[in-house]
């Protein structure tokens, strides 16, 4: 299959790679013909490989040339919805990295065109693929730990360490102008309590720009999300943290079960003190890429019409608004 990756990026070229090593043929759209050192190191990388970038710096031409398939938007998040639209009304399917957008403009639009012309849309919010979450959600909604009555999910990750490549004051992940911000950097642990519980009722924060990094995007927030049925959901993110972290608990009326992200493990409490706790380690086989690999199988299987969207429109749509509803809370 064809695939146009919009935006060379970290990302980008990392969907570019995995693309590539599937056997599919891949081209990218450029914004801008100035590389970054970053960006110029992968264009010679590959140059060595023997492996030319097919590169376009205009959009239609992308599209009426190398017809693709597929687009994958992999640009900063302030422009996702652009380019998607413009995609979009080409006819082509959607790979969509996370979030979805920065704000809610052009979103009923791109589900008018999704609908109107059958396109295959998923957001890219790839920790949906990790064997222990993938795990946590089974044993959740097979009553492991009773019925869950409170969560608590902690990322943090100083964004200074975050990509070692580049300063982080030349990114838009500091800026507001440009989609960052922890909240929606940060989304993927937005979208996997979105795929556990839904949407809740509710949501409190507090927080903004609360440590000495340059940026005026918020880096540190915390919130409590209320869910019906009394359950509740306290939720941290910062941009500060080092070591890193990533942990989610659930808290139940027979248990309690906690992952670890770093420390690669699941752990599960009774409280029963006749049952004996369970530790679930990921494979030594396991390696982060994975997760990104399967998430492009999926995506094909999509569009061959095999499997329905992981997570489809409607679901970017509300991790979405769950986001801006926290930031809103912060003034952000």
């Amino acid at each position: 299959m064809k695939f146009l990756i919009c935006g060379i990026g970290s990302i980008g070229q990392r969907h570019y790679k995995n693309l590539k090593s599937l056997g599919h043929e891949v081209a990218a759209f450029r914004f801008s013909r100035t590389n970054t050192p970053f960006v110029e190191k992968f264009f010679q990388e590959q140059a060595k490989s023997g492996l030319k970038v097919k590169s376009y710096y205009n959009f239609e031409e992308a599209i009426n040339d190398f017809n693709p398939d597929a687009v994958f938007v992999t640009n900063p998040n302030s422009r996702h919805i652009d380019i998607s639209l413009r995609a979009a009304r080409s006819g082509k399917h959607l790979f969509i990295e996370k979030p979805l957008s920065n704000n809610l403009d052009g979103l009923d639009e791109l589900k008018s065109l999704a609908e109107q012309k059958k396109l295959k849309i998923m957001i890219g919010y790839n920790l949906r693929w990790h064997p222990l979450l993938k795990k946590m959600k089974t044993m959740v909604e097979s009553g492991e730990i009773g019925k869950p009555i409170s969560a608590n999910i902690v990322m943090g990750e100083n964004i200074e360490d975050w990509h070692p490549w580049e300063d982080y004051r030349t990114t838009y992940a500091a800026y507001k102008s440009g989609g960052g911000g922890a909240v929606l950097c940060f989304s993927h642990d937005i979208d996997y309590l979105y795929w556990f519980f839904g949407m809740p009722e509710n949501i409190y924060s507090i927080g903004g720009k609360i440590t000495p990094l340059d940026g005026d995007a918020e880096d540190m927030v915390k919130s409590i999300l209320e869910y019906k049925n009394n359950f509740i959901v306290s939720l941290h993110l910062d941009y500060w943290q080092y070591p890193p972290t990533r942990s989610f608990e659930i808290i139940g009326t027979k248990g309690k079960m906690f992952w670890d992200y770093y420390a690669k493990n699941l752990t599960i409490l009774y409280r029963d003190k006749e049952i004996a706790p369970t530790v679930i380690n990921i494979s030594e086989n396991f390696d982060r890429n994975d997760m990104f690999i399967d998430e492009i199988k999926d995506f094909i299987m999509l569009i061959n019409g095999v499997k329905d969207s992981m997570i489809p429109l409607n679901a970017g749509i509300d991790v979405l608004k769950i986001a801006l509803e926290i930031k809103k809370k912060i003034g952000f």
